[in-house]
């Protein structure tokens, strides 16, 4: 309750969602949450593949199936997200905004010790 009396209902805090930052977090592929799925024609290429994905540490999904054409649209875009950069953010979270990490509390008491 603040000291000052007025008519009318108390004011709602502004939602978290208006300081620019995004507390959800994004699921990536090749993770346990989002694996990569894989369809080859053989067992020796899964084989391969299984070696490829243990390097790297991504979860994968690999299925053989001598029908269909071979589908590695999800490596590709897992080694070519790993020849890029990784995104700088440049815009950095003032006292009163939420904390980036996520963790639902306010910069000057999460992180900005």
């Amino acid at each position: 309750m603040s000291k000052f009396f007025y008519k009318g209902g108390s004011m709602k805090k502004p939602e978290h969602s208006s300081a620019g930052f995004s507390v959800s977090k994004t699921v990536r592929l090749g993770t346990d949450k989002a694996p990569a799925n894989i369809s080859v024609q053989t067992e020796e290429r899964k084989q391969e593949l299984i070696t490829v994905f243990s390097e790297n540490g991504w979860a994968s999904i690999i299925k053989v199936n001598m029908d269909q054409p071979e589908d590695i649209r999800d490596l590709e875009i897992l080694q070519n997200s790993q020849e890029s950069t990784a995104a700088i953010t440049t815009k950095k979270a003032n006292r009163n905004d939420p904390c980036p990490c996520g963790s639902g509390k306010k910069y000057k008491k999460c992180c900005g010790q």
